[in-house]
């Protein structure tokens, strides 16, 4: 005899515990017998590894009973949209009935009818699967017009995002250029990395710095350099899909090189080095169909003139073209994106845009 026996009642969701032999199976309600190795217990359905059928997937209102054997002590969760987790042993109550003691403390015995998902210490968490350490992620986009006028425009995106559990580091670099009748028109480089610390689900730290070369506009070099602290208003992940609202506020340096030369008597300044407020507002949503939207706000007022400052927004939906799997799973990860970015400057000289707005379609592959 090794482990346990789970006795799921159809019109109870009581379950009881037995010992019975290292033979694994699973009794439908229709008294059919499925042997195998059962791998765990998610939510309301058993999984079990069979030889002749592979892995099937089980509701446990069909389920009578599972014969689910292990020496090993196991991993139960009571909440599936929290990480936290017990690691559990089977023991016998004084009336001989198998219940689960927490490793850590064994005075106390966890409620099996509270038990969402049980698997084995060695196992994959079914609720948070591991998430890769380093993630990558390319995008291209073109657009071109001929006509009465010939317009070309080229964007490129890229990111590489290194992830463990209190930690996120994200550096990323873009490009966007445009030319019309041959002459070019605007020529954008960004490049930046984001470091945010996170002792609990709610709080966190970050560190910032983003640097911006634009050739036709005021400035030639815009760098800032933001640190401050988070809250996460939500973050969750059902079953992959991640819904968050985040928002930081912190305080920054903004340096701002221009391209003009200063003339004789002006009080314009080639060069600005400026502290600043960091306010920052993060959404993103992951639906069902396989659509994603993610916007980002950043707004730095300068300390010493908080109506003079810079406003940037990005909106980006993106689409993962899962008809492309069918194809190869190579095109498994590519999703089709359509997105906007817009910087705001709140006071600019008489002959230069407050706004600057970037649209783009691209597509895109993570790896």
């Amino acid at each position: 005899y090794k482990l346990i026996h789970v006795m799921v009642k159809p019109d109870d969701t009581t379950d009881v515990l037995t010992y019975v032999s290292s033979d694994e199976s699973v009794v439908t309600v229709t008294d059919d017998v499925i042997n195998g190795t059962v791998t765990g217990i998610k939510g309301g359905n058993v999984i079990i590894d069979t030889a002749f059928a592979g892995t099937l997937t089980i509701a446990r209102d069909q389920i009578k009973t599972i014969d689910y054997a292990s020496e090993n002590t196991l991993f139960a969760r009571t909440d599936t949209t929290d990480k936290d987790k017990v690691e559990v042993s089977v023991s016998r109550d004084a009336e001989g009935n198998v219940i689960l003691i927490p490793v850590e403390d064994k005075t106390q015995a966890l409620a099996l009818d509270d038990v969402q998902t049980l698997w084995a210490t060695d196992g994959e968490d079914p609720d948070f699967p591991p998430v890769k350490m380093w993630a990558f992620s390319a995008s291209l986009g073109m657009t071109g017009h001929e006509g009465a006028t010939s317009d070309i425009s080229v964007s490129a995106y890229i990111d590489a995002v290194r992830t463990s559990e209190h930690n996120t580091l994200k550096l990323y670099g873009s490009m966007a250029k445009s030319r019309s009748e041959g002459v070019k028109t605007s020529e954008q480089y960004i490049g930046g990395l984001d470091f945010e610390h996170r002792p609990t689900e709610r709080w966190s730290w970050y560190l910032r710095d983003e640097a911006q070369h634009n050739r036709f506009s005021d400035y030639k070099l815009r760098n800032v350099v933001g640190s401050g602290g988070g809250f996460y208003f939500w973050n969750t992940n059902t079953d992959g899909r991640v819904s968050l609202l985040r928002f930081r506020l912190g305080l920054a340096h903004t340096y701002v090189e221009h391209h003009k030369t200063k003339e004789a008597n002006s009080n314009d300044r080639l060069e600005e080095s400026d502290m600043a407020i960091d306010l920052g507002l993060l959404f993103h949503y992951d639906f069902v169909c396989g659509v994603s939207w993610n916007t980002e706000l950043t707004y730095t007022p300068l300390v010493d003139d908080l109506d003079k400052g810079t406003l940037v927004h990005e909106t980006k939906i993106s689409y993962l073209l899962k008809e492309l799997s069918t194809v190869s799973n190579k095109l498994s990860d590519i999703s089709l994106q359509v997105g906007m970015r817009n910087e705001y400057q709140t006071e600019t000289p008489p002959d230069v845009e407050s706004t600057d707005t970037t649209w783009y379609l691209r597509l895109s592959k993570s790896w």
